[in-house]
């Protein structure tokens, strides 16, 4: 419903008020379905890329599972549909895919686990400092505008690091989201 009311523009009287409840009643069934069905995608490829990191590894990959599985839980945590958003959560898909993508990659052997080792240092350090951003807000108080579109940059640098050929939403990079970060 939120999305509904954001794309209108501003209620400043009691009629506009009135037609925005008329549009939003009318278009709340259509929106909630739409946004089943993008929840019943995300959570199909949840449960492919959590099958993906079962299951026995080398010792060389754990670090990389254990990202992989630490980004796995910061996307589809409870509340998830509540924290990303109809529109956001259009994305999910992608963001699983490349996750996917990265867990195959590693088992292709031919320096595949350095490869992805490299790849997640130009994360690492930016996951760090948003996480250490968020945990030092004050309990009960929700990231702000800037916080939340970095949480949503870092998880598009990943594809554009270990799935390229699935495309980002927007340019993204790592001076990108420091420049963020430091606002």
């Amino acid at each position: 419903l939120a999305d509904l009311v954001d794309a209108r523009e501003g209620v400043r009287d009691e009629a506009a008020f009135d037609a925005l409840v008329a549009v939003a009643s009318r278009d709340h069934e259509a929106a909630v379905r739409a946004t089943l069905a993008e929840v019943l995608r995300v959570l199909e490829r949840w449960r492919a890329a959590d099958k993906a990191l079962a299951g026995r590894a080398e010792m060389a990959q754990l670090p990389a599972l254990t990202d992989m599985k630490a980004q796995l839980s910061r996307l589809v945590e409870p509340g998830f549909i509540a924290t990303a958003g109809a529109a956001r959560l259009r994305r999910f898909p992608v963001y699983l895919r490349a996750l996917e993508q990265r867990r195959a990659k590693l088992d292709e052997g031919g320096g595949a686990t350095h490869r992805d080792r490299l790849l997640h240092d130009q994360v690492a350090q930016l996951q760090e400092a948003y996480l250490h951003r968020v945990e030092a807000l004050p309990e009960g108080r929700p990231p702000g505008e800037s916080l939340r579109r970095v949480r949503w940059m870092l998880e598009e640098l990943r594809v554009s690091l270990w799935a390229q050929q699935l495309g980002t939403d927007g340019p993204v990079s790592d001076q990108r989201i420091r420049r963020v970060l430091e606002s």
